[in-house]
């Protein structure tokens, strides 16, 4: 037994021994792509990358002070995007690592030319990241990823916390990973939405790191428009106001500010609360006359943000009559994106979704043309908004002032 033993444990430390990473990655071997772009030009993919220069974001120095720009940007093209990919080494002496690829960028050209050859490279590669969130760019994609941005020291680091930032904070935009895109692209309507990345301000990217060294910058990334893809090219645009009510019809709207005309007059909408809490469902119903509708039922509640009008919020009713305006104003915005999406003929609110979890016989008879027919559908809307909060004061700042004096 004692043999046994020994024998056993002489195994297990020369297995010990002998363990390490077969796939290990040297670090002064690779070149990390913290952002991808992708255009298309004279009948060529042109595939550009944001490659980081480790020693200019160490810890050690501050790459802004010391002039060394934290990324480069190259590129290189091809009659196919792998191609173009493959063809990187011929430039670079370090081999191309995506792990750490945040965002792809794709130009306005790719997205209306299709993206399933994007869509089939992620598929089948096992070294793409599903993670990475996409965007589209009216322009040229390329000078998205040249654009320094301030605080963060890495651009595809920023561009993508800033998407994930503005999904829980104002339910406009939701963050398109490939993955995401890929699973709404095989669905039963085969639409999603990806929000346009643009530069606003000075429409030369700030490229250079000396542009940081200033208290303001002459130009900034933010997000734009919703760009609606059909089966896989581009359908059109909606407004950032057409997005939210988007997120409101597909339940994806985790926190985000209503303004409201607290007098009921069309004046301006100087009222806002925030949205603590929303929940959305759907669902469908046909006619005799063979058109389908969608019951559509939101709950929501929030906090008052701003009151500006001269009421005590404690008259009787006056609080249930202000829920009931934002209510409408939740209601204005779900008519308005549905209105959007139909004149695109497009399904991106998920309706055929829920039709086919229903109806699924039903659904396999009108699934080839629904985008014709979605635009006939009746959408019945049902909102329901409750104030948890309204905060210290039953009046405006104004009227509390005046009643101290008094």
């Amino acid at each position: 037994m004692y043999r046994l033993l020994t024998r056993s444990a002489g195994s297990l430390l020369i297995l010990m021994l002998l363990g390490g990473c077969w796939n290990r990655v040297e670090m002064n071997e690779i070149g990390i792509i913290s952002a991808t772009a992708v255009d298309w030009e004279k009948g060529k993919w042109i595939v550009s990358y944001q490659m980081v220069i480790p020693q200019a974001i160490s810890s050690q120095g501050n790459s802004a002070a010391t002039g060394d720009a934290p990324v480069n940007v190259f590129s290189t093209e091809a009659e196919s995007i792998r191609k173009a990919i493959g063809d990187a080494s011929r430039e670079m002496s370090r081999k191309l690592y995506f792990a750490h690829n945040q965002i792809i960028v794709i130009s306005e050209t790719v997205a209306k030319k299709g993206i399933s050859p994007l869509m089939e490279i992620y598929m089948r590669n096992t070294d793409a990241r599903e993670t990475v969130s996409m965007f589209i760019a009216k322009g040229k994609a390329r000078k998205l990823i040249e654009q320094m941005l301030p605080v963060e020291k890495i651009p595809g680091t920023a561009v993508q916390r800033l998407v994930e930032n503005e999904a829980a904070s104002s339910s406009v935009y939701p963050d398109m990973t490939m993955y995401r895109i890929l699973l709404e692209l095989l669905g039963p309507t085969q639409a999603t939405g990806i929000p346009e990345l643009e530069i606003s301000g000075s429409k030369q990217p700030l490229s250079s790191v000396s542009s940081l060294q200033n208290t303001y910058t002459r130009a900034k990334i933010k997000l734009g428009d919703l760009g609606v893809i059909s089966g896989d090219k581009l359908a059109g645009w909606l407004t950032p106001d057409e997005a939210a009510g988007v997120m409101w019809l597909s339940d994806q709207v985790k926190r985000t500010t209503i303004s409201f005309d607290c007098r009921g007059q069309g004046s301006k909408k100087d009222s806002s609360v925030i949205i603590g809490g929303a929940s959305t469902k759907v669902k469908p119903e046909q006619r005799a006359d063979g058109r389908w509708v969608m019951n559509v039922s939101v709950k929501a509640n929030g906090t008052l943000l701003e009151y500006t009008c001269p009421n005590d919020l404690q008259q009787p009713g006056l609080l249930k009559q202000e829920e009931q305006r934002i209510a409408e104003e939740i209601k204005h915005g779900m008519e308005t994106s549905w209105k959007a999406a139909s004149r695109l003929k497009t399904d991106i609110v998920g309706f055929g979704k829920a039709i086919s979890m229903k109806y699924p016989q039903q659904w396999k008879q009108i699934q080839k043309d629904w985008n014709e027919e979605f635009p006939e559908t009746v959408l019945n809307l049902d909102v329901k908004f409750k104030l948890a909060r309204i905060g210290f004061s039953n009046y405006t700042f104004k009227e509390a002032q005046s009643k101290t004096r008094k």
